[in-house]
């Protein structure tokens, strides 16, 4: 999987938190948006339109230009089958696509094993963010947290430049090379590279 040639990018902006759908994407043509929102509709002469139907907010003038780029895509009405009305049970499965099952891993997780099988990339996946989010959880994939750039890094607070050249060779021997060569090497390995991918190393 290690190449020169530059792949493409998959960037997934999680918003948790509450969002009124119906006015991030208008209905302003239909009656009832109206007629049920007396008071928190946006009005007709405010909304970015997109055809005769929908329009955006008039706060996402960008998002609008990016769509008019061909940049954006809208995908309504998304949700799953029987729905228990259970924020924390939904929250759960939005992060794991199991509507029924009791998943311990997240769906983007699946995803990056899917693309690296074999786990030849040390890191196919970056978190931006404080923790790991639980789409991003899944048993053997590694998965770089950062919870801010300027101090991330392997052992920054490791000053005297000798012992964090040790310090990163013992790292490397662990967490590479030495992996597989020893039955205890190889378990300490595989279990801090499960331990790297729950953390950010600071």
């Amino acid at each position: 999987m290690t190449s020169t040639k530059k792949d493409s990018v998959l960037a997934v902006l999680q918003l948790s938190g509450g969002n009124d759908g119906l006015n991030t994407v208008i209905p302003y043509s239909d009656p009832l948006y109206a007629d049920n929102r007396p008071s928190v509709r946006v009005s007709e002469d405010q909304v970015l339109k997109i055809d005769d139907n929908i329009g955006f907010n008039p706060a996402l003038g960008p998002i609008k230009e990016l769509y008019d780029q061909g940049k954006v895509a809208i995908i309504l009405g998304v949700g799953y089958p029987n729905p228990n009305r259970s924020h924390f049970r939904s929250m759960d499965i939005w992060h794991t696509a199991e509507p029924v099952e009791i998943s311990q891993e997240g769906w983007l997780g699946r995803a990056v094993r899917d693309m690296d099988p074999k786990s030849e990339n040390v890191l196919t996946a970056v978190s931006f963010g404080v923790g790991l989010p639980r789409a991003l959880g899944c048993n053997g994939v590694p998965v770089a947290s950062v919870g801010d750039l300027e101090t991330y890094g392997l052992f920054p607070d490791i000053q005297d430049e000798r012992l964090r050249e040790s310090a990163l060779e013992a790292f490397g021997k662990m967490y590479g090379a030495a992996a597989g060569k020893a039955a205890v090497m190889g378990f300490l390995g595989s279990n801090f590279q499960m331990f790297y991918s729950h953390h950010t190393i600071s």
